[in-house]
């Protein structure tokens, strides 16, 4: 029988809170330490008004959280890297994606590891499409290795997010698993159940409905649209494709309904439901949101059984909370866990007095999507840097459409497929057809990003301003009404926003960024007091032709995956001038990413850049969009600022195309720089014979350290102090060459590598360059 305590009632969320702080302590996250201070600091006022038994609840539940971190958490691999052969269970779907197999194998000392295997042949992928299932148990042999770390500053962190999840090793193979019996308890049958018919939605039904079952369904996106997803992403809209509370409310709610009809009785009801809710949370895949709303839910229910007995919903949700944490603290750092407390208890506290401040259904539904969005603000921007100013106006449209139309449209179209299979073809093209238009529009809004707050990764000053302009907007709303409240409730997004681009305005840091595109170059120069953004190639992964099962259906791109995102943090909304210093795609390749998503006020090539039809094409759409696009050769200067970049070369075609790489050398923070393209021995020994100023003090290798350039004449002229080699990890040509090194070594030159430290960021201030930052 669910009972609260009459000493704890209503006060659940401070025990939730304290078990939040403690976890998030001993976690890797910013501020750790400030709200276990917090804690402590209302510990020692609970005990000034003689408060123990909360005080005692308190100080209990933070020793709890701190001992399973401490006990178990720091202590969760007893692995150790290198050649080895595990055997253990598959405990999750495997994920077969072109030629790559991934799946985690919990193995007989009960630690689990990330197997990532490389798929052989499109027989062997055919066959491991089918023999892959959670709940085998099989060996491997490979090689095991820690995941790897990002090599850019807002990267994805890899190996925090399987950590988070209990997985300290990755181990790679190109082996299969060896096949030993299936695992037949209760989880693996659902395990398995829920592949199969995520399976049997994919062939019969039409991509585009396929998706939309699997996710709502069985909450699984693994086939998702990539372009798709993000739109959902960026507009605040991804929790509808991930099942959650709404998702239990509409199919338990409307199957409550029907069982009420045909003569069922309310407990027996509540009772089979609390044994139906935990096996579809485990049917759905578990995560964060879908286990709080499951054990939510079930704890309504028990509370329903015991008339007389009434519970707070905060209450409910604030248990929930508690036993999530000290079951796993881990789970502080997953950001489903975090938007989904935080905008159900925003709701619960703020929901009744939206409901009787605004009558309209619509309104209502844009305060809501408002307050939420204020409610998550410092978690959302922290993880995207931006946000749509359509948001709320699409939440509108999309929150009911999707939970109350397509979500029900799903389930029935998945369920008459199964018991008429004849049907799925009809039940698709209704489905298409209630999608179609939809998702074009919230593609096509995706697509032209113009009425966006770009905030980037904001400093921790910036971060506490806006928890305090967010706090008051909240107080002042709950004093007025009408109109005037909810321009109040809109006013803190825009406050923030002048903030943060005030704060840039008088910053008098300017930095040079090499960012770590993998095999290529990108280098961003941005001027202090945001005077102008230059970015110096875009980088590009190489294109290479694969047969069709190899091809990943999101394959990797650098534009989108690594450079986008770096400007966004960096908070480059436009860039003054983007150089390309020539054609070559390693340079230019993530150029075509740019267009449309970051504003381009002027294209810089070579005069000798010979541009392919393609490359045509691509500077047609920028000039279209408001670039200008002009040549540039030896002896021409772009001013920026207060800044001058000279460009040293080319003066004349040369014979390679490396040759015609634009050289420009500047002054920044005191010291000279030098950004060569993939300049060449021979394009060295051109700009040496005509007597030209090269000394710098920081000197960017011609063609990733290749043995073709940085000749010893070239080093004695220039006479640098740092040498600086863009290229990728274990990359095929060996760059830098052992020659290479060897010359530098020779010269005194300290050599920095992308491929070693990732992104390299020179920080300056007036003639003084005051920090040097690397990514790894």
């Amino acid at each position: 029988m669910f009972q609260i305590t009459d000493a704890l009632s209503g006060k659940w969320h401070l025990l939730a809170f304290a078990a939040c702080c403690s976890a998030w302590s001993f976690s890797s996250g910013s501020f750790r330490f400030f709200p276990i201070l917090i804690v402590f600091a209302y510990l020692l006022y609970l005990l000034i008004k003689n408060e123990w038994v909360l005080a005692a609840a308190i100080f209990s539940i933070l020793l709890l959280v701190a001992a399973d971190w401490l006990l178990i958490q720091e202590h969760g691999t007893i692995l150790r890297g290198g050649q080895a052969r595990f055997a253990g269970e598959i405990i999750d779907l495997p994920i077969i994606d072109g030629n790559q197999a991934t799946f985690t194998l919990r193995t007989q000392r009960g630690e689990p590891i990330r197997v990532v295997e490389r798929i052989a042949s499109a027989s062997v992928k055919s066959k491991l499409s089918t023999q892959l299932v959670p709940g085998l148990i099989c060996s491997v042999q490979g090689t095991l290795e820690k995941p790897p770390l990002p090599g850019n500053f807002y990267a994805f962190n890899y190996r925090d997010y399987l950590k988070q999840h209990h997985v300290y090793w990755q181990m790679k193979t190109g082996d299969e698993p060896i096949r030993y019996g299936l695992d037949e308890t209760l989880s693996s049958r659902l395990k398995r159940f829920r592949q199969q018919e995520v399976q049997f939605v994919h062939a019969r039904f039409s991509p585009e409905s396929a998706e939309m079952i699997a996710s709502l369904v069985f909450g699984d996106d693994q086939l998702m649209d990539p372009e798709l997803s993000s739109a959902y992403q960026y507009f605040g809209l991804v929790h509808l494709l991930v099942v959650s509370g709404m998702h239990i409310a509409v199919i338990f709610g409307t199957l409550f309904f029907l069982l009420r009809r045909i003569g069922f009785v309310r407990e027996y009801t509540t009772l089979l439901f609390l044994v139906l809710i935990p096996i579809y949370v485990l049917l759905t895949g578990g995560e964060a949101s879908i286990v709080r709303s499951g054990l939510t839910a079930c704890f309504i229910l028990l509370a329903s059984l015991s008339r007389g007995h009434p519970v707070r919903a905060s209450d409910v949700l604030s248990l929930t909370c508690l036993i999530m944490v000290v079951w796993d603290p881990k789970v502080i750092s997953d950001l489903g866990f975090q938007l989904s407390f935080i905008v159900t208890f925003t709701l619960i506290v703020a929901g009744p007095g939206l409901l009787a401040k605004y009558k309209a259904t619509g309104v209502r539904l844009f305060a809501l999507a408002i307050t939420s969005e204020l409610a998550v603000f410092p978690i959302v921007i922290g993880h995207f840097y931006r946000l749509s100013l359509m948001s709320s106006f699409l939440s509108i449209f999309y929150v009911p459409y999707l939970s109350y139309i397509i979500l029900p449209m799903s389930s029935l179209a998945y369920l008459i497929s199964r018991l008429f299979p004849g049907c799925a073809a009809i039940s698709s093209y209704l489905l298409d057809a209630c999608l179609d238009m939809p998702q074009k529009l919230l593609l096509f809004l995706y697509r032209h990003p113009e009425a966006q707050l770009n905030y980037g990764a904001m400093t921790g000053w910036l971060l506490f301003f806006s928890f305090v302009v967010i706090s008051a907007s909240f107080c002042l709303w709950e004093r007025t009404k009408g109109l005037k409240s909810l321009i109040i409730l809109c006013t803190p997004l825009f406050v923030i926003y002048a903030a943060v681009r005030i704060s840039d305005a008088i910053d008098p840091t300017g930095a040079v960024t090499f960012i770590n595109v993998g095999q290529g170059d990108s280098i961003l120069v941005q001027l202090p007091h945001r005077q102008g953004n230059l970015l110096i190639d875009t980088g590009g992964t190489l294109p290479y032709r694969e047969p069709r099962w190899m091809q990943r259906r999101k394959p990797y791109e650098v534009g989108r995956a690594t450079l986008l995102p770096e400007l966004r943090a960096l908070r480059v909304d436009s860039l003054d001038a983007l150089v390309l210093t020539h054609r070559d795609y390693d340079h230019i390749g993530a150029f075509a990413t740019l267009i449309g998503q970051i504003k381009i006020k002027k294209i810089i090539i070579s005069q000798y850049f010979d541009p392919r039809t393609s490359d045509k094409r691509l500077f047609e759409k920028a000039v279209t969009d408001g670039a200008s696009l002009s040549s540039m050769q030896a002896g021409d200067t772009l001013h920026l600022g207060n800044t001058a970049f000279h460009v040293i070369s080319p003066l004349a075609r040369a014979p390679d195309s490396n040759d015609n790489s634009l050289v420009i050398r500047t002054r920044l923070g005191g010291i000279s720089w030098l950004f060569t393209g993939d300049l060449s021995v021979t394009g060295e020994q051109a700009i040496m014979n005509r007597q030209m100023q090269v000394k710098a003090d920081i000197l960017k290798l011609g063609h990733h350290g290749s043995r073709s350039a940085t000749s010893e004449e070239w080093l004695t002229h220039v006479r640098p102090i740092i040498g600086i080699v863009s290229c990728g990890k274990n990359n095929r040509y060996g760059h830098p060459h052992p020659d290479v090194l060897a010359r530098l070594a020779s010269h005194g030159i300290h050599v920095m590598r992308t491929d070693r430290s990732g992104d390299l960021r020179f920080e300056f201030r007036g003639r003084r360059l005051t920090h040097v930052r690397t990514a790894e």
